[in-house]
């Protein structure tokens, strides 16, 4: 039992910079004391089934030819972690492509210099982990971790390939490791271990950078099409959205809405209150629409709503009464004029509907303004 543990330490070693990885990376459920017992109560159950499996068998397991079986320590991390599986896995094969690199060059270096020579392998190991672990830890995982959580930045098949991708490299590195492990020692083999752990890094930096340059023009593109104010589209995000429905032949409607007396407001808060005002005024308009229309704020005190289908008018007449405006409101509501235009295929241009709609808005503002005549 002694010498199997003994052999059994360079493995013991390379699991426990693969669950230290884990943990760097994920978020505990319960304490850090729990997840460790947790941990060694599932290690001394595995390593016990292993030593009854091995003596079976007579396998010899110290060499890592069964490093593949440790993603059965999927089962313990998926209780002990918040992540979802999938994270875990991709998480885990990171850290398996790191420390299965380091037992590779390990072994290679042993059979190189002085096969059979235990405490010789453990020394390689060591010193190999202790020179690359603050590279791994402060700059290769930090990164990777960043990727994890900004993934959803991408559609979501990109998830499926970086899956994909670490089963690859990991894969990779195990298909290497058998076909190396007893073969005899040569610079040329270290070499492409080393080399094949550089292409995989290099692969997860250049993620990186894609996904840093994706974020900057995913706010490049908000800045663009999104009111600074409001944080609705602006006018440019209303005429690339009202383009792309007419090139569908959608059926909407568009309702154009201008802020009566804004000036008013104004004048007797300030312009900072008046800030104030249309923001919550478009925080209420959202909320009327909800998911069936999207509000732009398309300029001063002028919003345009795109409505899926012909809005009712229980919509149109809930905006205009604006319920629950005094709860954060910077002063009272001063109503709003609206105009609706009914928009079915065939359509005429963006520009067009913009201005009949602008039209009736317009016509219905005077007619507000128009005394009411005596009796």
């Amino acid at each position: 039992m002694l010498r199997l543990i003994i052999q059994w330490l360079p493995m013991f070693e390379v699991l426990f910079f693969n669950l230290l990885s884990l943990d760097f990376c994920a978020h505990r459920k319960y304490s850090a004391l729990k997840t460790v017992l947790v941990y060694l109560g599932f290690t001394a159950v595995f390593f016990g089934a292993w030593v009854f499996i091995s003596r079976l068998l007579s396998l010899d397991s110290g060499n890592g030819r069964f490093v593949i079986f440790g993603f059965l320590y999927l089962l313990p991390i998926r209780f002990l972690y918040k992540e979802r599986t999938y994270l875990l896995f991709i998480i885990l094969c990171t850290s398996w492509v790191y420390t299965l690199g380091v037992l590779m060059l390990t072994a290679q270096i042993a059979n190189l210099v002085d096969p059979g020579n235990f405490i010789f392998v453990m020394a390689v190991e060591n010193l190999l982990f202790l020179t690359s672990l603050y590279g791994f830890y402060s700059l290769a995982l930090p990164k990777y971790v960043y990727i994890l959580q900004n993934i959803k930045e991408f559609q979501r098949h990109w998830i499926k390939y970086l899956i994909l991708n670490n089963c690859l490299c990991f894969l990779l590195l195990y298909s290497m490791h058998i076909t190396f492990i007893y073969a005899e020692g040569s610079l040329g083999q270290i070499l492409a271990v080393l080399f094949l752990l550089a292409t995989i890094y290099v692969s997860y930096y250049i993620l990186y950078r894609v996904l840093l340059d994706t974020q900057k023009m995913n706010r490049l593109e908000r800045e663009i099409l999104e009111d600074p104010l409001t944080r609705l589209g602006n006018r440019s995000g209303l005429w690339q959205d009202l383009k792309a429905a007419l090139d569908q032949e959608k059926v909407f409607s568009v309702l154009f809405m201008d802020l009566d007396r804004f000036k008013e407001i104004n004048d007797k808060y300030g312009h900072m209150t008046g800030d104030r005002y249309l923001q919550h005024f478009a925080k209420n308009c959202s909320r009327i629409f909800g998911a069936s229309g999207t509000v732009y704020r398309f300029g001063g005190d002028e919003f345009v709503a795109v409505y899926e289908g012909i809005i009712p008018e229980s919509v149109i007449r809930e905006l205009k009464e604006c319920p629950g405006w005094d709860e954060g409101a910077p002063c009272p509501f001063n109503q709003v004029s609206t105009g609706v235009l009914h928009c079915q295929p065939p359509h005429s241009g963006v520009d067009q509907i913009l201005q009949q709609v602008d039209d009736l808005m317009y016509q219905n503002k005077l007619k507000k303004r128009a005394p009411i005549p005596a009796e």
